[in-house]
């Protein structure tokens, strides 16, 4: 009698009118769905049933009891469902591709610390500096700077990017600090080259824009080498991303130049294919993702430009 699934056979019957075809509709024996009603009516001490014609109709005791018993069962679907898609979602594989530099730094501990939370949940990490190489299908997941629409991708939105001029106290100490574009003609410069992005050949603040020139340059298609090369003082780095340079800057060992002048910023994206962007563990680090990136770039962009003011307008 409290077995709701024996109540729920029983209100298919007389949806039905017909065990025989609510039997078929289970797959069950008629036979054994015949004994089941039985003992309902057996156990509740009523008649539930009653044959009018060919056809099965609900008594008045039926009637009665089946708006209590129905939200009751709806309720055990329910909390059966979220227990099966919960166990689902933080359980799988995720392929997920990025660019190998924001990757090191940024993506693995993040990786590490979702884990930490649904250890269910492996990952397949694939670094290139080429997006298009992870966007063939490769990979469930994959950050880029875009939007790309893609017909076969579902883009979210993350956040701007910050893009920051810097040099080393040495190299300034030794050749100046340049106070506007046109300056960088006579310092030397470290140009990032690498297919993640496009490369601006422009400055830009407060809704001007201007060129830009060098009197020397080094080329690096890595952004984590034309770090490296800025902080030995090899030149001026102009479009150093902020997540890669927010502790140098805080430091001392990277010092942020021409007081708000700056390349245009991008926008990050996260995305996932249609397919698996079906898989709730996919959306589930999606959501989990976008939230932590915008809460670590939105903190360290405040405790730079506290030093700094002007990054505050990029």
């Amino acid at each position: 009698m409290l077995h709701l699934g024996n109540w729920e056979l029983l209100f298919l019957v007389l949806d039905e009118g017909s065990i025989a075809r609510a039997a078929d509709e289970r797959g069950l024996e008629r036979t054994r769905l015949s004994r089941l009603i039985a003992a309902l009516e057996k156990e509740t001490g009523v008649e539930l049933v009653e044959r009018i014609g060919r056809r099965l109709m609900p008594t008045q005791a039926a009637l009665e009891i089946r708006p209590k018993v129905e939200p009751l069962i709806a309720s055990l679907h329910k909390s059966l469902e979220d227990l099966r898609r919960g166990r689902s979602m933080e359980s799988g594989s995720i392929r997920f591709g990025a660019m190998p530099g924001f990757l090191q730094t940024q993506v693995v501990p993040l990786l590490a610390e979702f884990q930490q939370a649904y250890p269910g949940v492996s990952f397949d990490v694939i670094g290139d500096d080429d997006p298009s190489a992870f966007m063939r299908g490769q990979t469930d997941l994959m950050l880029y700077y875009g939007p790309v629409n893609q017909p076969r991708l579902v883009e979210h939105w993350v956040t701007h990017s910050t893009f920051v001029p810097c040099a080393s106290p040495l190299y300034l100490k030794e050749h100046g600090t340049p106070l506007a574009p046109d300056d960088l003609s006579r310092h030397a410069g470290i140009l990032y080259t690498g297919k993640v992005r496009p490369h601006s050949q422009v400055l830009e603040f407060a809704g001007q824009q201007k060129s830009f020139g060098w009197k020397s340059q080094i080329s690096f298609n890595n952004i984590l080498l034309a770090k490296t090369a800025c902080l030995e003082g090899c030149g001026i780095l102009l479009d150093l991303p902020l997540h890669h340079c927010f502790r140098e800057i805080l430091e001392g060992r990277l010092i942020p130049l021409l007081g708000g002048w700056h390349i245009p910023n991008l926008d990050n994206y996260i995305a996932a294919t249609k397919e698996s962007g079906r898989l709730a563990r996919v959306q589930l680090f999606i959501d989990w993702y976008i939230r932590r990136r915008r809460e670590i770039e939105g903190e360290q962009k405040r405790r730079v430009q506290e030093r700094y003011p002007f990054i505050a307008d990029y």
